[in-house]
């Protein structure tokens, strides 16, 4: 009876383990390899025309396709570096992009103060007959505003938001 057992059992693993696992082949390996490396060009892409993204999807798809490549690797006993040639260009392209990306945003978050600390000191002078319209907008004020202009579509919601609001009121008539 134990031995049934057993041998029901070991069956049992032997399936489970056969499904899990399959007999990958040297185009497999290309395959993975190709994919992780054309993902972490599409990322090094991305980044160079839009510096904010989310980053958790990002990591996300890269760490799927990295345990894909890693599996059939390791299924093929393959010991070559190219996953690892991979992973620190990946990790790379991450750290030099997330710097741009907080460069980024220091600098929309900068001309956006620079925009609201205008808008409050000329709000306060609307009694005094000054209209706030564009014709009046400050040399400094003016390059922010191009600035944000210019990169509008790159801007984080809140920032977006905001710039929009300003500009309503700007263009009001």
């Amino acid at each position: 009876m134990k031995t049934k057992a057993t041998l029901i059992i070991g069956a049992a693993v032997v399936a489970m383990y056969s499904c899990d696992t399959k007999n990958y082949t040297e185009e497999d390996r290309i395959q993975v390899t190709e994919r992780l490396e054309s993902f972490v060009d599409s990322v090094e892409s991305a980044v160079q025309v839009v510096p904010v993204h989310n980053w958790s999807t990002i990591e996300e798809r890269y760490d799927s396709l990295d345990a894909r490549a890693e599996k059939v690797y390791n299924d093929l006993k393959v010991e070559d570096d190219n996953l690892e040639r991979i992973e620190e260009r990946y990790e790379t392209v991450l750290k030099n992009a997330k710097a741009e990306s907080e460069n980024f945003e220091r600098t929309a978050e900068m001309h956006m103060n620079n925009i609201e600390s205008w808008w409050e000191k000329t709000a306060e002078d609307v009694e005094k007959g000054t209209q706030n319209t564009a014709e009046d907008i400050e040399a400094a004020t003016r390059e922010s505003l191009d600035w944000l202009e210019k990169n509008f579509d790159k801007l984080g919601d809140e920032s977006k938001k905001k710039y929009e609001e300003i500009s309503r009121e700007l263009n009001k008539d």
